[in-house]
Protein backbone atom coordinates (compact mmCIF):
# COMPACT_ATOMS: atom_id res chain seq x y z
CA UNK A 1 0.00 0.00 0.00
CA UNK A 2 1.66 3.68 -1.01
CA UNK A 3 1.84 6.23 1.52
CA UNK A 4 -0.99 8.61 0.49
CA UNK A 5 -3.51 10.69 1.86
CA UNK A 6 -4.31 9.23 5.33
CA UNK A 7 -8.27 9.28 4.19
CA UNK A 8 -7.43 7.62 1.40
CA UNK A 9 -5.44 4.83 3.50
CA UNK A 10 -8.44 4.35 5.85
CA UNK A 11 -10.89 3.60 2.95
CA UNK A 12 -8.22 1.48 1.53
CA UNK A 13 -7.50 -0.91 4.86
CA UNK A 14 -11.09 -0.85 5.15
CA UNK A 15 -12.00 -2.20 1.77
CA UNK A 16 -9.20 -5.11 2.56
CA UNK A 17 -10.15 -5.99 5.81
CA UNK A 18 -13.67 -6.12 4.29
CA UNK A 19 -12.42 -8.70 1.43
CA UNK A 20 -10.32 -10.53 4.18
CA UNK A 21 -12.75 -11.30 6.38
CA UNK A 22 -15.18 -12.28 3.63
CA UNK A 23 -12.54 -15.43 3.13
CA UNK A 24 -11.88 -15.90 6.89
CA UNK A 25 -15.46 -18.34 6.47
CA UNK A 26 -16.17 -21.64 8.87
CA UNK A 27 -14.73 -24.26 7.07
CA UNK A 28 -11.45 -22.12 6.48
CA UNK A 29 -10.96 -21.73 10.35
CA UNK A 30 -12.05 -25.03 11.23
CA UNK A 31 -8.99 -27.06 8.75
CA UNK A 32 -6.76 -24.01 10.28
CA UNK A 33 -7.63 -25.43 13.92
CA UNK A 34 -6.60 -29.02 13.04
CA UNK A 35 -2.92 -27.89 11.98
CA UNK A 36 -0.35 -26.62 14.16
CA UNK A 37 0.64 -23.91 11.30
CA UNK A 38 -2.92 -22.94 10.60
CA UNK A 39 -3.50 -22.68 14.33
CA UNK A 40 -0.35 -20.22 14.41
CA UNK A 41 -1.68 -18.57 11.45
CA UNK A 42 -5.21 -17.71 13.54
CA UNK A 43 -3.08 -16.72 16.25
CA UNK A 44 -2.00 -14.19 14.37
CA UNK A 45 -4.82 -13.20 12.67
CA UNK A 46 -5.99 -13.00 16.40
CA UNK A 47 -3.72 -10.95 17.40
CA UNK A 48 -3.61 -8.06 14.33
CA UNK A 49 -7.09 -7.85 14.83
CA UNK A 50 -6.48 -7.22 18.58
CA UNK A 51 -3.81 -4.71 18.18
CA UNK A 52 -6.42 -2.98 15.49
CA UNK A 53 -9.00 -2.91 17.85
CA UNK A 54 -6.14 -1.36 20.74
CA UNK A 55 -5.10 1.19 17.99
CA UNK A 56 -8.67 2.47 17.40
CA UNK A 57 -9.52 2.99 20.99
CA UNK A 58 -6.42 4.40 21.83
CA UNK A 59 -6.59 7.01 18.89
CA UNK A 60 -10.11 7.57 19.51
CA UNK A 61 -9.00 8.70 23.26
CA UNK A 62 -5.70 9.64 23.13
CA UNK A 63 -4.62 13.13 23.19
CA UNK A 64 -0.76 12.59 22.88
CA UNK A 65 -0.06 10.57 19.53
CA UNK A 66 3.58 9.54 21.53
CA UNK A 67 1.73 8.43 24.40
CA UNK A 68 -0.94 6.41 22.45
CA UNK A 69 1.69 4.96 20.91
CA UNK A 70 3.65 4.39 23.47
CA UNK A 71 0.37 2.40 24.72
CA UNK A 72 -0.12 0.33 21.71
CA UNK A 73 3.50 -0.88 22.09
CA UNK A 74 2.94 -1.63 25.42
CA UNK A 75 0.39 -3.51 24.59
CA UNK A 76 1.69 -5.49 22.06
CA UNK A 77 4.83 -6.53 24.59
CA UNK A 78 1.80 -7.92 27.05
CA UNK A 79 0.36 -10.33 24.33
CA UNK A 80 3.82 -11.33 23.19
CA UNK A 81 3.69 -13.50 26.33
CA UNK A 82 0.28 -14.63 26.05
CA UNK A 83 0.61 -17.00 23.49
Amino acid sequence: MDHTDPLDQAGAIATAIEQLADQLRPEVIRAARKDESGRRDLDRIEYALGTIGKALILTDYGIDEEKDIDKLKAFRESQKGMG
